[in-house]
């Protein structure tokens, strides 16, 4: 099919699907995600996944995560540092030991269990947030802990990938190492380098600068060029995107980047990564792994909510309160589908298992905003209560 039509039918087809998804309650991703899995081999075979479409696609999971670093508030992370950390190291560690031992008991080699325990330590930031607005709970102290939480979650869940990236790689020996992690500190440095001697440079420039969109366009060099930088020193070029992000999210002209970045991405980019994923996705031999399935959907919920209770527990929160800061962190969405891609785009995960893992993640985001909005619910009519008996 011509690359413009099938860029037509992609937007036309997650658009329609979103809005029916945004209409059930549920996160438009899940639409997309599906629109992928009809149009793809499995069903209806209209698109396949052909260079365009893995272009298209890359530049989506780079924006993507470019603007999970813009969205990072640092003065948020700051406030409630201390909670928010310990919530989200829990968030991640919880899921990430118990799917690694789970994935050993069906099986998997160490790397591509430690994969997989990466994979379902993500937490999809955009779904909290908008469940949290939706329900007015954001300016709660259990809300800016859950952002906080879900901020440093995948700021966590991008050192961790690096290092496993590092470790997992066959060739990779101890002695090996060395480099590998001296080239991450020359990375980190790098970055820390830009933010203290050149962004204040550029930042002047800019304000001298009469060309339009001029902030955007240098937010998508800078997330272009270190993603390059990343790759190019031997890193996932996604870490370089995310942490790009960071450095914007603390310029003046932070929002107004992620409100025109969002708009690009979620029109085009987005949607075909998200096709993508259905595309990739080949449901003959589902029914074999339907108790992989089914463990993996439960451990999923579990773990997040067990970690991010704990989180709450420690902060001293009731038991409501620490159900709702466990709840918040379920749902997996956009970052986990990222690891995914990766995983299987570095034969760490087979075409088989992959499928697998799509629909636990499909399976998790629909019921993730589901346990939060419970939750939420009882947490506003326990207080009702508490007022009317204290009134009484």
């Amino acid at each position: 099919m011509n690359i413009l039509l099938t860029l037509a039918l992609i937007i036309l087809l997650t658009k329609i699907a979103d809005s029916f998804a945004i209409k059930l309650g549920l996160p438009s991703v899940v639409g997309s995600l599906l629109i992928g899995i009809l149009v793809g081999p499995s069903f209806l075979d209209l698109i396949q996944n052909d260079h365009s479409i893995e272009l298209f696609s890359h530049i989506g999971v780079v924006l993507l995560m470019f603007l999970a670093g813009v969205e990072s508030d640092l003065k948020i992370l700051r406030k409630h540092f201390k909670p928010s950390l310990i919530t989200g190291l829990l968030g991640v560690v919880v899921p990430f030991l118990s799917f690694f031992l789970v994935s050993k008991v069906f099986n998997f080699s160490h790397e591509t269990s430690m994969f997989i325990g990466l994979i379902f330590g993500a937490t999809s930031l955009s779904i909290t947030i908008q469940v949290l607005k939706e329900l007015h709970f954001i300016k709660t102290k259990e809300g800016s802990i859950i952002i906080g939480a879900a901020v440093l979650d995948d700021v966590i869940v991008v050192i961790f990938l690096n290092f496993i990236l590092n470790m997992i790689n066959p060739n990779t020996t101890l002695v090996d190492m060395v480099p590998l992690l001296l080239k991450n500190v020359l990375f980190f440095a790098i970055v820390l380098a830009i933010d203290r001697f050149v962004m204040p440079i550029c930042l002047k420039l800019l304000k001298q600068t009469k060309v339009p969109e001029k902030n955007v366009a240098f937010s998508l060099i800078l997330a272009f060029f270190l993603s390059f930088l990343a790759e190019y020193i031997g890193m996932s070029d996604i870490i370089g995107a995310f942490f790009a992000g960071i450095l914007i999210s603390r310029t003046k002209f932070a929002h107004l980047v992620e409100m025109k970045v969002t708009s690009t991405t979620l029109s085009l980019f987005a949607p075909i990564f998200f096709v993508s994923i259905g595309l990739n996705l080949s449901l003959t031999n589902i029914s074999e792994n339907l108790w992989l399935i089914i463990v993996f959907s439960l451990l999923a919920v579990a773990t997040k909510f067990v970690g991010g209770y704990l989180g709450g527990k420690i902060e001293k929160f009731d038991h409501l309160s620490s159900s709702i800061v466990g709840a918040s962190l379920v749902s997996r969405g956009e970052m986990a589908l990222i690891l995914i891609s990766l995983g299987l785009d570095k034969a760490f995960i087979n075409d088989e298992i992959y499928a697998s893992l799509v629909l636990v993640i499909i399976i998790t985001t629909i019921l993730a905003p589901i346990i939060l909005k419970y939750f939420i619910t009882k947490f506003r009519e326990n207080e009702t209560k508490n007022e009317q008996t204290a009134t009484n």
